[in-house]
């Protein structure tokens, strides 16, 4: 109990400041010290430079062997859809919720926001080795979960099939534009054959991939102002449930029973599983009419994220 309880101490007070800063950044927007909607400029800064910098130069400089690892994708995509299936029934019989509805509150309990706070975090506690799992997991929620889960839910609105076949291909027309998954491809392909970019412009991607953790928690705080927390209770409680509590506890039954990996790679899983939702959720919402409902769980989950992150980071530790 002693070792458990001092693990603890040393996980929160690491990942306090990740928290911290994004209050700080909530601060610095509310009282107009930035510029409103200036949070907007913050996240694009990072989705379009800085953190594909910090992905390519991990997988880059490393050979396939050690980048690549299939059972690592096999269990976070395992566990990420049982959170996904928990959430949708429960949501489809107990909410009375359309098909839609439960796909939209499922992706919510399954997605995680790796890449403005869980990078910051696994960064503070395993430093640049810990891209590697962290960019495989970028692999399964982007080119995997979400097209999945958006195809589903397109699905269940459109009875069109030309309609559904449109808004497919608008989707992985955006996944091949999207600079996060672009870093990784060019990464991956970089490593696979040993190919280094010049001295000049791997200056300039350490320099963009110095800059991710500050820019990227400040975009969350300020992507928290003007968010109110009001009705469908129950919704938002199955959301908040899922995410900090089921998603994590199915990646940690996966890498435990199932597959073996290394103690790091397994402890980045369960924590990135363990982190508020994707600050995007909300635009998503807003695609299927529920951008009330998924604004509104943003700020309770990312509270209450503090304590849940710490907890799950602690155990992973203990047991990897």
């Amino acid at each position: 109990m002693g070792q458990a309880w001092a693990h603890f101490q040393y996980v929160f007070s690491t990942i306090m400041p990740v928290f911290l800063m994004i209050g700080l950044g909530y601060l610095a927007f509310r009282r107009g010290i930035l510029p409103p909607n200036g949070h907007k400029a913050l996240a694009a800064f990072v989705f379009n430079f800085g953190l594909p910098a910090a992905i390519f130069s991990a997988l880059s400089t490393k050979s396939l062997g050690e980048v690549w690892h299939t059972d690592y994708i096999l269990a976070y995509t395992l566990g990420s859809l049982v959170a996904f299936a928990l959430v949708f029934i429960y949501a489809i019989w107990m909410l009375q919720r359309t098909p839609v509805e439960s796909v939209v509150l499922g992706l919510g309990g399954s997605f995680s926001n790796s890449l403005l706070i869980g990078f910051p975090i696994i960064f503070f506690l395993f430093d640049t080795p810990a891209l590697i799992p962290f960019s495989l997991t970028l692999i399964v929620e982007n080119l995997i979960m979400l097209p999945l889960l958006l195809g589903l839910a397109d699905m269940a609105e459109n009875d069109s099939g030309a309609n559904l076949k449109g808004k497919m291909k608008e989707t992985a027309l955006n996944l091949a534009k999207n600079p996060i998954v672009l870093s990784i491809v060019l990464g991956l392909a970089c490593s696979a054959m040993s190919l280094h970019p010049p001295q000049a412009a791997e200056r300039i991607i350490d320099m963009l991939a110095s800059t991710v953790t500050g820019v990227a928690l400040f975009t969350i705080g300020g992507g928290l102002v003007g968010v109110s927390v009001s009705g469908m209770k129950r919704e938002i409680g199955t959301v908040m449930l899922a995410k900090l509590l089921i998603h994590p506890l199915s990646i940690l039954v996966m890498l435990m029973l199932v597959f073996q990996l290394d103690p790091m790679m397994s402890s980045v899983g369960v924590i990135l599983a363990s982190v508020p939702m994707f600050g995007v959720y909300a635009v998503i919402g807003q695609r299927y009419q529920m951008g009330g409902l998924c604004s509104a769980v943003l700020l309770p989950t990312t509270l209450l994220g503090m304590l849940t992150v710490s907890a799950f980071t602690t155990l992973a530790l203990l047991l990897f």
